[in-house]
This record gives C-alpha cells, sequence and structure tokens, in this order.
C-alpha cells in the first residue's frame, strides 16, 4: 500500500515538474517573440521617420524657399559628414608618385546611415612639416550640381567620390584634408583627416610666402592657398598634370682628341721600373 502511494507521489512530482519545464520554455518563447516584436516595431518607426524627412526635403526643394535652421534640422536628415576610407593619394598613370587627390565625402543621418545630401562642397588640403607645421597647400570649390554627378555607392564605401589634381603638388608625405559641406539653408558640416601621399619626382615647388595655418577663429578657408579648380575635368587617366621634366640628350657623339696624350705600357710594382732610354 506504502509502495503504492510512494509511486503516486512520484509520479504527480514527475509530471509537476514536466509542467514546470514547459511552461519555462513556452515563457522563452514568447518573450524572443515579444523582443523580436519591439526591435521589428522599432525599426518600422526609424523608417516611417526617415521617409517622413525625405518627404519634407523633397517638399522643400520643390519650393526652393529658405528655411530656418531649425526647420531644417527637421527637413533635412543630416547629422554630420565624414571623410570615407578611400580618401588619399590617387595614381592612376603608372608613373611615381600621386598626381592627384581622392576624397571619399559620405553624409551621415542620425542612424549614421549614409545619404545623398544636396550642397556645395569645399576642399582644403594642409602640408604638415616635420615640426607640426601646418601650411595651406590646394584648395577646391565644388557645387551642388557637379556634387551630385559624383555620387557612388559600392561594396566598401558609399559617398561623394571625387578625384581633384593638384594645383600645388605636395613636398611632404603628411597632409590634412579638411572638408567642408554648406547646406542649400546655409548649415555648413566640416570633418577632417590625416594622410599620407606618395610625392611626385620632380615637382615643382610651391608658390613662397604662403601663410601658415591660421589662428583660432579665422576661416581656413579664405586663405589664398591656390587657384581652386573644377573637381569635374574627368579622371586622372594620363600624366597631364605631371611637372614637365626636362630630358636629358641621349644622343652619342664622340669626344674630341685634341691635347690627348697615349700611356705607356703598365709595369708591376714590385720590379723597379727601368731607366727612360735615353735618345
Amino acid at each position: 500500500m506504502r509502495a503504492g502511494c510512494r509511486r503516486v507521489l512520484i509520479g504527480l512530482v514527475l509530471l509537476a515538474l514536466a509542467g514546470c519545464r514547459n511552461k519555462d520554455l513556452v515563457e522563452n518563447e514568447l518573450r524572443a517573440k515579444d523582443s523580436h516584436f519591439r526591435e521589428a516595431v522599432e525599426e518600422l518607426g526609424k523608417a516611417e521617420s526617415r521617409n517622413g524627412a525625405l518627404m519634407r526635403e523633397i517638399e522643400a526643394l520643390r519650393k526652393g524657399a529658405p528655411i530656418t535652421p531649425e526647420q531644417a534640422a527637421q527637413t533635412f536628415g543630416l547629422k554630420r559628414i565624414v571623410l570615407g576610407r578611400g580618401t588619399g593619394g590617387y595614381d592612376n598613370d603608372g608613373l611615381p608618385g600621386d598626381e592627384a587627390l581622392q576624397v571619399v565625402i559620405e553624409p551621415r543621418d542620425q542612424d549614421d546611415h549614409t545619404i545623398k545630401t544636396p550642397g556645395t562642397l569645399q576642399i582644403l588640403v594642409l602640408e604638415i612639416a616635420n615640426q607640426g607645421i601646418k601650411t595651406p597647400l590646394d584648395s577646391w570649390t565644388i557645387d551642388s550640381t557637379k556634387l551630385q554627378k559624383s555620387w557612388k555607392q559600392g561594396l566598401l564605401s558609399t559617398g561623394y567620390n571625387l578625384i581633384l589634381p593638384w594645383t600645388n603638388f605636395p613636398r611632404t608625405e603628411s597632409l590634412r584634408v579638411i572638408a567642408r559641406l554648406v547646406l542649400t539653408d546655409g548649415r555648413v558640416f566640416e570633418a577632417d583627416k590625416d594622410i599620407k601621399v606618395r610625392l611626385v619626382p620632380g615637382a615643382p615647388r610651391r608658390m613662397d610666402g604662403m601663410p601658415e595655418c591660421p589662428p583660432e577663429g579665422v576661416d581656413p578657408f579664405q586663405l589664398p592657398s591656390g587657384k581652386a579648380n573644377d573637381a569635374e575635368k574627368g579622371k586622372v587617366t594620363s600624366a597631364s598634370f605631371r611637372p614637365a621634366v626636362a630630358q636629358p640628350n641621349t644622343k652619342w657623339e664622340s669626344a674630341p682628341l685634341d691635347d690627348a696624350f697615349r700611356l705607356g705600357r703598365p709595369t708591376s710594382m714590385d720590379a723597379p721600373a727601368p731607366p727612360p732610354e735615353l735618345k
């Protein structure tokens, strides 16, 4: 009798434990589904916010009327700009040295996604000497129309991809690139990055009298850092932007024999040289 009661009690305990385990599994599955549902709702809200910002941006661009920065913050989703990993020296002619500068600008929104934002781009390059002195080297200004044409989307990077031939060739390998994107509403976004370039042999020296890096409060883009040029002159595919180097004269000509003399027969240093013959 007692054995039967024990068996019944053990069976009830096992059933209770199995029920608890099944309950835990069901609760865990419900928690996971609830978490996935919350993530999906959050992503949907972000997508709706981005779509709303894009619709407001399109409407503002169509109207063309100036808006305040407060309205622009709600209309345009741009949060910051980044100089991409492709920024650096550009060599496409097979000759030593980088004949141009490649700049990759990535506009980022509040979710740190790359977005295509219209505006005018200003690029300033500073030379960094061994002592740390920074000197303006070159600058470019790209208007909104030409900037829009430079947009590229790839696996490694997405953004505005520009090839800028040097107006003044660098004399130091260390450079600082400063990018400034000015939106149509007047807002300004800026980013900078230090890069290394390969110097072009025989490059002409930069103009003397260039100012050093300006003190705080002075706009570096207003400094006379060289003649600005267009970024849409086509890709650099030849050495047309390289400095002209004088080629040596390779034509062989025989040397004149005037005032030449004949060498005598060589003698060993061990034995004394015989006395010269008397005539």
